[in-house]
Parts: structure tokens; C-alpha cells; sequence
């Protein structure tokens, strides 16, 4: 079933670059790629441990575009259990072939080779006798010790299973990690509610996920191939729904009963039926229990009619409505749908839930298109409420959202869809039409949409789907263009990222060196609350916009490091023009252009800060310019004083002239009156 690997040749190898270095420790030789090992979503490079050169290992690096599950790195990392490739170390590296740093991951290098390289393809069969303490046995293992950890695999198929050895004796599940979960998965291998979600929204979901996929994967080695393997996804899911997954993989198959009661239990579509890892250790131990009955979906005493085909199962006619949506309105909106459910499926409460939606919808007084809209995903949710999300035709686990808006984001796409969910409280109907029971998980689910939703109705920097980004993805890297070639994951490590990329920005740049990215970034990822701080930055005066970055950048610095930032800090330097002119003093701008080159030398945020916003200094320029503009007004009143004094003297004297002038022309008139009379008389 499995041979021995063989080793790289020189003809496997390319001139790639120098190897990354992960932890000053393992060399990941970009000239030696494993294809052999790649999985989907990442591609396989042979690995060494410089402590240990004879170790066997290899690394897959991961696509900077897909979120990795860090959280099940770091729980799974140096775990030793039968039915696991060991995963010996994970982190950033600075990688050649794609110019910029990548996660890798590195794992022990099976002995042998995978069990199945295509899933079209046929395996050596695996009888009853073997299969239980070879397949069964090892991989149960694996999967309570994940469950163990509280992390899934989801990645659980025959073309991810490897034998360890050279003998092909020890079997062990390869690579969970390196991509969104069942992101890589054929529908066949996930569970009906998992199978009708995109690959890239299918969430982490539970070990009875894993446990159903193990289910497959144990069917096909125990037939020796994949029965539905010239069926397309859609078609096999369409199958599960109708027949059951039991029925659809395995048919009309003859099957010992031990191995019967095995595939019933795994492959159960009611997950609240299916089998446990406690069942599973039971049949191990060869207790054996009557082989759980497929249970179908109730089928309805008449079809219903929808684009020229007749439904019998509210599941069934849910999916064709969610992947026709704008044909499946009509009939609901019309009280069709109602009507169906009253009296061919005879489930009155389905039917008011229905009917009410649709009232509420028609009874809209404002856009009636997002009603109806939300009015058909409410029904969707009521009608199947084990299926996932869906709207507009996205399907999501509410836990997928946050990967799939990541890889809708790294590939420029339309995020308008997944923006209206957030907004509309879409998750919010799923969790209140499904009605479960309080979980912890689900609560806290719901209060970061509730969340999201806020974050999404702030347009400023620091907010908007960005934040909502980084809120739904933990360990997605910053995505910001400032630092396209680092893997930015945690907030120590920006402030060196920047300081790297202030060494390439383009001559003359004074833009301060912060995004939308950037800003969401350490807005999600900061342990205390900045959003404070995140509004200033959306201050309209630039100075004040300006220092809110510095001093908290000056913050992480201080409290991260490192010591020395010069690039970063001469970037940030080159950009506070609009802060050193706040200053009124002309004499303490011309200082801090003096001083600030033998900061940006120190590479000292921090100090940098300090000089530029010295508090004393801000009082003591405010004091004097107030002192300033005192003895300004005081002399503008003394000059107007003056002018105002001047004006009255001459309209004085103006009065005084006219007045002097009546006087004298009036005695000149009576003179000349006199004379005139004296020469009259004589």
C-alpha cells in the first residue's frame, strides 16, 4: 500500500533563492520542493534541523492570502499520538520564491507515501481483519486527542492520510493547518450542513465533523475506491439529502456486519446520533451494538413545485431555494410556501414562522427589497435549521465568515455582499430561528456581530470592514500594503516591519505611515482599548491627527521595543511639518528642526514624542502667545487711540475755524453795514 519515499535528486532541484530560516533552527530549502507532500493550499519543501541533521522533515509554506489556523499550531505543536504527522515547529520566514515572508510549517516526514493521490483513484482495499487496528484504531486516536486539545482537524480524507513507516503499517492524518478548515475538502468528505456552506465559510465546526469524514475515508479504503467518484459535488450532496450519506456512498455494497454498524454510526446525518469517540473506542474494543437506522428527511404527502421540479422535503427545496434566490421569493411572498408546509408537510409551527416573516416583510415601510431579502433567508433558517447561513447565494457557518471575508478582501473582490450581513444582522436570525440552547460559544458568537455591526457603521480610519477583518481572524497577518513583504501577526512585530519598509518608501513620501489596515490591525489586536485613540486619527486638524499616531506608536515602542527604530522614526519625522507649525514661536520651531535629526539618529519614537509634544513647552508656547496677542491688541487700542484722538482735533478745529470765520464775516458784514448808513446820511 505505501512505499518509501525517495529522496530529492538534483534534478528536483531550482534555483529558488537561499532557504528560509525558521527560529534560527530549521532550514527550508526552497530549492528541493516535495510535491509529493503539497497539499491544495500549500506547497511542500524539504526540511533540516541544524541540531539534528539526520531528522526527516519538511515544511509546507503556507499562501499569504488564506488565514492558517495558528490556534491549532500552537495546540497541536510537538504533540506525539499514533495518528499524527508531528508538528514540529511553525512561524514566519523570509521566503524567496514569493519575495515577502510566509508562514511555514514543519512537519516529520513520513517514511512512506499517501495512501490515495487523487480521490478519483483506486487504493489497495483494506480488509475487515486490518482495518480496524491499521485505519480505525490510530486515527480515533488522533481525533480524541485533538478533541482532547479543543481543536479539529477538518481536513480528514484519504489523499491527506500517509504511512508514517515504510511498511505502510502506521498510518497518520497529514496537514490540518495550513489553510481555512475543510477549505480543501470534497463535499464527499463533509457533512451534509458542512457540504452546502462555500469551502472557504465552512468553519471549525466539532469532532463529530472529524468523525463523519473519518467515516468516508474508512468506506472507500474498506472498498479500495471512491463509489460516487464521476459525481460532482452539487450532485453528491443532492444525493445525501434524498438517500442519506450512508446509502450514498455505500449502496448496494456487501459489508461485514462489524463494519455495517461501524459506517452507520460515522456516517449518520443527525450529528446528535452519531457515533461518539467513546462509541468508537467501544467498537474498537469489540463491543458490538445494533447498526443505527438511516432516518430520512420527513418526507411531505405532496411534492412542492419549484422551477419545474417537485421538492417532498423542506431540506431538499430549502437548497434549491438558497441557490435560486431571486425565483424563490415570489412563492413565499404569495403564501405557496405556507401553504405546503400547513398541509403536506403538517408542520403548523414552521408554517406561522413562515407566514409571519412574510407579514413582516410586506409590512416594510422602508427599502422593500432588503425586507424581502431578509424575509427569505429568515425562511430558509426556518425551514432547515441545520444548515448553514444563507444569503443572496453565500452559504456560511457563522465561524467561517471571518475566513472568507479575508480571502474575498486578499483578492480584491466584492465585499458588498458580506458588509450587508454584518449590517442586516443576518448571524443574528440564524442564532434566534435555531433556538438552541445557551452556549458560551454561541453567546459570545453573538456579541461579536453585535459588535462587528458597530465597527461596520464607522467609516473612519481605524473602523469599517476593515476592523471587522481583523476582529473575525486572530491570526490573519496585516494586510496593509506598508508591509506586503513581512508576516505581521502580532502588534510587537509591526513597529520593525515599518522600520524595514521606511527603508524602500519612495524619496520625498512625507505621508505619515498608517493605513486603514494598520489602524484596524491595532485596533483588534491591542490587549487595551484604543478606539479612543483610533479617533483622533479622524480628526480633521492634521496636527492633531499627526501626534495621536506618534504617541501611539511611541506607546508600542516603550512597551515592545525595539530601542532603536531610525528608519521609522525618520518617516515619521519627515511627516510632522503640520505638528511643528502648531508652534507659535518661531524660535522653538526653528529648535525642534534642529533637534529632530539627532533623534531620528537615536531611532527613539518615544524620545521623539517628547520633544515634539513636551507639555511644559505647549503651556509655556500657549502662555506666550497669549502674552503675545495681549501686547498686540494692547498696542492696536493705543494706535486706534491715537487715530481716533487725531480725528477729533481736526473736526475740533474744523468747528472752531467755521465758527471763527461766521464771527468775523459777520462783524465785516455790520462794518460795512455801518459804512454804508454814515455815507448815506452825509
Amino acid at each position: 500500500m505505501a512505499e518509501a519515499a525517495p529522496a530529492p535528486t538534483k534534478d528536483e532541484a531550482r534555483p529558488a533563492g537561499p532557504p528560509g530560516t525558521l527560529r534560527d533552527r530549521y532550514l527550508i530549502r526552497s530549492t528541493h520542493p516535495l510535491p509529493d507532500l503539497s497539499t491544495p493550499s500549500a506547497d511542500a519543501y524539504l526540511a533540516e534541523d541544524k541540531r539534528d541533521p539526520n531528522r526527516s522533515l519538511y515544511a509546507l509554506i503556507c499562501k499569504p492570502e488564506l488565514p492558517p489556523r495558528v490556534t491549532v499550531m500552537r495546540a497541536l505543536k510537538g504533540v506525539s499520538s499514533p495518528g499524527l504527522q508531528q508538528l514540529v515547529e511553525w512561524g514566519a520566514v523570509n521566503w524567496a520564491p514569493a519575495g515577502r515572508q510566509c508562514m511555514a510549517v514543519i512537519y516529520e516526514r513520513p517514511a512512506g507515501r499517501r495512501i490515495m493521490t487523487s480521490i478519483r483513484g483506486e487504493v489497495r482495499r483494506i480488509d475487515e481483519y486490518e482495518i480496524g487496528r491499521k485505519v480505525v484504531e490510530p486515527l480515533a486516536a488522533a481525533i480524541r486527542e485533538m478533541t482532547a486539545r479543543g481543536v479539529t482537524h477538518r481536513s480528514i480524507r484519504p489523499t491527506n492520510l500517509f504511512a508514517m513507516d515504510a511498511n505502510g503499517e502506521r498510518l497518520a492524518f497529514g496537514d490540518g493547518v495550513t489553510a481555512p478548515p475543510a477549505f480543501d475538502q470534497p463535499a464527499l468528505f463533509e457533512t451534509i450542513e458542512s457540504g452546502m456552506s462555500n469551502p472557504i465559510a465552512r468553519g471549525s465546526g466539532t469532532y463529530a465533523d472529524d468523525l463523519y469524514s473519518l467515516g468516508v475515508t474508512v468506506a472507500i479504503l474498506l472498498m479500495g475506491r471512491n463509489p460516487v467518484a464521476n459525481m460532482p459535488d452539487e450532485a453528491i450532496l443532492t444525493a445525501k439529502i434524498q438517500f442519506g450519506s450512508y446509502n450514498t456512498l455505500i449502496g448496494d455494497e456487501r459489508l461485514p456486519m462489524a463494519m455495517i454498524e461501524l459506517l452507520r454510526g460515522l456516517l449518520c446525518d443527525d450529528g446528535e446520533q452519531r457515533w461518539t469517540t467513546e462509541d468508537l473506542d467501544l467498537w474498537i474494543s469489540g463491543r458490538r451494538m445494533s447498526p443505527l437506522q438511516p432516518r430520512g428527511e420527513h418526507r411531505a404527502a405532496r411534492g412542492f413545485p419549484f422551477l419545474g421540479k417537485e421538492y417532498f422535503n423542506c431540506r431538499e427545496l430549502g437548497q434549491a431555494m438558497a441557490r435560486n434566490w431571486e425565483q424563490a421569493i415570489p412563492p413565499v411572498i404569495d403564501g405557496k410556501l405556507e401553504l405546503w408546509l400547513r398541509r403536506a408537510v403538517e408542520d403548523k409551527n414552521k408554517a406561522a414562522a413562515v407566514a409571519d416573516a412574510v407579514r413582516y416583510a410586506l409590512n416594510a415601510t422602508t427599502d422593500r427589497k432588503s425586507a424581502t431579502d431578509v424575509m427569505l433567508c429568515k425562511v430558509l433558517i426556518t425551514i432547515d435549521t441545520a444548515a448553514p447561513i444563507r444569503y443572496k447565494g453565500f452559504a456560511a457557518m457563522p465561524d467561517g465568515v471571518g475566513s472568507a471575508l479575508a480571502a474575498v478582501m486578499a483578492n480584491h473582490g466584492d465585499t458588498r455582499l458580506l458588509a450587508e450581513m454584518i449590517l442586516r444582522e443576518i448571524p443574528k436570525l440564524w442564532f434566534e430561528c435555531r433556538g438552541d440552547d445557551y452556549q458560551p460559544d454561541t453567546s459570545l458568537m453573538k456579541s461579536n456581530f453585535r459588535e462587528l455591526r458597530g465597527y461596520l457603521a464607522q467609516p473612519g480610519i481605524g473602523f469599517g470592514l476593515e476592523r471587522c477583518l481583523y476582529e473575525l481572524n486572530d491570526a490573519l497577518p496585516l494586510q496593509s500594503p506598508l508591509t506586503a513583504e513581512d508576516y505581521v501577526v502580532e502588534v510587537r512585530e509591526l513597529l520593525p516591519a515599518l522600520n524595514r519598509a521606511a527603508a524602500h518608501r519612495a524619496e520625498g513620501n512625507k505621508e505619515m505611515p498608517l493605513d486603514r489596515h494598520i489602524a484596524a490591525f491595532l485596533g483588534a489586536r491591542m490587549r487595551t482599548d484604543i478606539d479612543r485613540n483610533l479617533a483622533l486619527f479622524n480628526d480633521p486638524d492634521p496636527a492633531v491627527m499627526l501626534m495621536a499616531v506618534v504617541n501611539l506608536y511611541a506607546v508600542l515602542q516603550y512597551r515592545l521595543g525595539p530601542e532603536s527604530l531610525p528608519a521609522l522614526t525618520g518617516w515619521i519625522a519627515s511627516a510632522l511639518a503640520p505638528v511643528i507649525a502648531s508652534y507659535h514661536s518661531r524660535e522653538k520651531r526653528k529648535d525642534l528642526e534642529r533637534e529632530l535629526p539627532k533623534l531620528v539618529r537615536k531611532g527613539s519614537i518615544v524620545e521623539l514624542y517628547n520633544q515634539v509634544e513636551n507639555a511644559d513647552e505647549r503651556v509655556k508656547d500657549e502662555k506666550e502667545f497669549l502674552w503675545a496677542q495681549t501686547q498686540y491688541h494692547a498696542a492696536e487700542e493705543e494706535i486706534r487711540q491715537l487715530q481716533s484722538d487725531n480725528e477729533e482735533r481736526a473736526a475740533e478745529a474744523d468747528r472752531t475755524g467755521r465758527q471763527t470765520a461766521a464771527v468775523v464775516g459777520l462783524l465785516i458784514a455790520l462794518a460795512v453795514a455801518a459804512v454804508v448808513v454814515a455815507t448815506a446820511v452825509f
